[in-house]
């Protein structure tokens, strides 16, 4: 279920993006409200869409789509 779950939270953040959000950098790599146990942390990205003019924050956990796409997109992140 967790997985499933995953998939969906990386599914929003490409569909934000395909909706003119953009990623503002860096992206922060720390800890998930929701879950201490995790261990092995959470991802934190503020999105703008600049001709609307708002800001949003998403958080992912990370799943191995996620960390291909931060890979193959360069995108720098910081460890909170």
């Amino acid at each position: 279920m967790e997985k499933t779950r995953d998939e969906s939270r990386f599914s929003q953040l490409s569909q934000a993006l395909a909706a003119g959000w953009e990623i503002e950098e860096p992206v922060m790599l720390g800890a998930m409200w929701r879950s201490a146990t995790r261990g092995s942390g959470t991802y934190h990205f503020v999105l703008r869409h600049k001709t609307e003019g708002k800001t949003t924050l998403m958080s992912l956990p990370p799943s191995p789509q996620l960390l291909v796409f931060l890979a193959e997109n360069n995108v720098n992140v910081n460890t909170l």
